[in-house]
């Protein structure tokens, strides 16, 4: 069984900078063993923030960029330059301070290249299922209890790695892992920040199995990575050692 552990950071701010630190760290540690790291990007303004401080941090760390492969937890189904696009977000975020080996970039695929969601989710899923499982994935948690790009509704048991999922009119639509994809990988690094949150943290701490993330194993382990604010409904004790 995969371990569930829950790490609460102060402020939000803090949570950016531990898990920017933090990330650096675990996928250097796990470069050194093999020739290459793989690390799924994930969509959302603390994850951006996130980007932005690894890109900071950058020149401190002895990962090697140009064996990390890129993937994406999610993305918007719309034109590849569209600033929309988690890909696009990310990979301006990072590309001018990680020196990142094109053919080691794998984006969802876009509206510019494939005609409707469902062909670029079954392409994608092709993709991530002939790869070596992603080592650690990143996903932002919303207040209704979403995951990357799944509602909270969602169900737990959807088939395959990767879903196209239609949107309203006017809405773009999106291509997301599925919860059997998210939990192919070896680690799933889950953020949350805010008290809009915080109910839907609850639940998924306690493992309410109506709640979607307390779905969420990896093969190695889940991180949940919250701020304070975040934790207003849990229940804890603080020890002194």
């Amino acid at each position: 069984m995969s371990a569930w552990r829950l790490l609460g950071c102060d402020t939000a701010g803090d949570l950016v900078s531990y898990c920017a630190q933090h990330l650096l760290a675990a996928l250097a540690e796990r470069q050194g063993g093999k020739s290459t790291v793989s690390l799924a990007l994930t969509g959302g303004e603390l994850a951006n923030a996130v980007y932005d401080k690894v890109a900071a941090l950058a020149g401190t760390s002895p990962l090697d960029p140009a064996r990390v492969h890129l993937w994406w937890t999610w993305d918007t189904f719309v034109a590849t330059d569209n600033p929309e696009r988690n890909s696009l977000q990310a990979l301006s975020r990072l590309a001018g301070a990680w020196a990142l080996d094109p053919a080691k970039i794998h984006p969802i695929p876009s509206s510019s290249a494939m005609a409707d969601p469902e062909t670029a989710a079954a392409q994608y899923a092709g993709e991530l299922a002939e790869a070596d499982p992603v080592d650690i994935a990143l996903v932002e948690f919303g207040p209704a209890g979403e995951i990357a790009g799944l509602g909270a509704t969602s169900p737990p048991d959807a088939p395959g790695l990767v879903v196209g999922l239609a949107n309203p009119p006017g809405v773009p639509s999106v291509i997301t892992m599925t919860l059997a994809g998210l939990n192919r990988c070896r680690e799933i690094w889950v953020l949350a920040s805010g008290d809009a949150v915080a109910a839907a943290v609850a639940r998924a701490a306690d493992h309410d199995p109506g709640a979607l993330a307390s779905h969420l194993t990896g093969t190695d382990s889940v991180l949940w990575l919250v701020d304070q604010a975040a934790l207003a409904h849990r229940t804890f004790h603080t020890c002194a050692l």
